[in-house]
């Protein structure tokens, strides 16, 4: 479940108030191909909602398994987590966002002329080619809109990093399965302020190695 955290962390990292829109609202399902039969069940019912204004934002990840908020803005980021019954936050500060982006490599972007409509807004495909620490090469399919924001920079998910507008859809592979992430519905209702304050009561703080190892990476 690495990915879906990253993905979470790195919504907040790039949707900001570079764009046409200032404000709104991503609703995202997302869909498990080739999972093995013994995780099916769980994989099921996924969802992601971005909320962002101006330079703040919100991703809000949930499943069966576990639930995922992460906050932030241009001085940093706040991650709740609750998974099998525990909680977790973990902060990071503009400082750490700059020290996690700069871990990983500029990514290959190849953009296509090809457009389809998500969540009735136009949207074009880019071909996103990265490399994890191995050395070995993964590619993404993205479809993104140039009229919602994004910021430049990502924390977490470095293949997002130089996108011309934010990605409705894309897939991320999951070892033996890959995850499709779809917009399902865009908002450009306003925002309300209180939707970017959590609070941390009743959770333990954690470092990013000790989220990371929680949710599978290893901290790597």
């Amino acid at each position: 479940m690495k990915k879906i955290f990253l993905t979470a962390l790195t919504f907040v990292s790039m949707m900001g108030a570079q764009a046409q829109i200032k404000e709104g609202t991503v609703t995202y399902n997302i869909n498990v191909e080739n999972a093995p039969p013994e995780y099916a069940g769980m994989l099921k019912g996924m969802e992601m909602t971005v909320y962002f204004k101006n330079d703040k934002s919100k991703a809000e990840f949930t499943s069966s398994m576990q639930s995922t908020t992460t906050v932030g803005d241009e001085n940093g980021s706040l991650t709740l987590v609750e998974a099998m019954g525990q909680k977790y936050f973990m902060k990071m500060s503009k400082a750490d966002l700059e020290k996690e982006s700069k871990k990983n490599p500029e990514p290959k972007i190849t953009y296509s002329n090809e457009t389809k409509t998500i969540a009735g807004y136009e949207c074009k495909k880019a071909i996103i080619e990265t490399k994890d620490k191995k050395g070995e090469a993964h590619k993404i399919n993205v479809w993104y809109c140039e009229k919602l924001p994004i910021t430049h920079g990502s924390s977490q998910m470095a293949q997002f990093k130089g996108l011309k507008g934010a990605p409705l859809e894309f897939d991320a592979n999951q070892g033996t399965f890959k995850m499709v992430f779809a917009a399902t519905k865009v908002s450009t209702a306003p925002v309300a302020d209180s939707e970017f304050k959590v609070s941390t009561e009743g959770y333990t703080e954690m470092s990013m190695d000790q989220l990371k190892q929680m949710q599978g990476g290893g901290g790597k």
